[in-house]
This record gives structure tokens, C-alpha cells and sequence, in this order.
């Protein structure tokens, strides 16, 4: 992270990760277990709906992690060079001069 980062802002990411990783879990368990009570379903339904959930937290945090990583990675490249020749320089222009 930066050093001169906002604490609001550190606070925002750690609890966007939070929601990442125990939203999908606690809605596909919550979800699973009124589907399986509701409807009667036998016990592998739950078992399916708790692998779901575990497969979404990890694929949404490795998803939010590599997107955080490439917002705080340095770039590596050199910024441009400014164009500073003069127009009498491009072989452009003194192909039309002589017209």
C-alpha cells in the first residue's frame, strides 16, 4: 500500500476482502440449509451448496487480490520523452518545402 494512504481507505479495502470471502460462504449456507429444511431435501444438497460456496469465496478473492495487486504495482516503464525537435527537423516538412 501507499505510505501516505488515507486510514478510511485502508479500512475500505480490508472490509471489501471481508465481504469478498464471507459473503458468498454464508449466503450459500444460509441458502443451502432453508432450501434443504424447506423442501426436504436429503443432506448432499448441503454438502453441494457449502462446496459452491467455498469455490465462489476463493475464486472472489483471488479475482479482488489481482486487482488489487495490479492498482499498487509499480510500473516499470519510462514515462515518454517530450517532442521537443523543431518542425524544420521532420523530413515531412521538407518534402512539401520544395513544391
Amino acid at each position: 500500500m501507499k505510505k501516505n494512504e488515507n486510514p478510511f481507505a485502508v479500512y475500505a479495502k480490508v472490509s471489501q476482502i471481508t465481504f469478498v470471502i464471507l459473503g458468498p460462504l454464508l449466503l450459500f449456507i444460509v441458502g443451502g440449509y432453508y432450501i434443504v429444511k424447506q423442501f426436504d431435501l436429503p443432506q448432499w444438497v448441503m454438502g453441494l451448496c457449502v462446496g459452491l460456496g467455498i469455490l465462489f469465496m476463493i475464486s472472489g478473492a483471488v479475482s479482488y487480490l489481482a486487482k488489487l495487486i495490479k492498482t499498487y504495482e509499480k510500473d516499470e516503464k519510462r514515462a515518454p520523452k517530450a517532442f521537443t525537435s523543431s518542425k524544420k527537423d521532420n523530413d515531412y516538412y521538407d518534402d512539401y518545402k520544395n513544391r
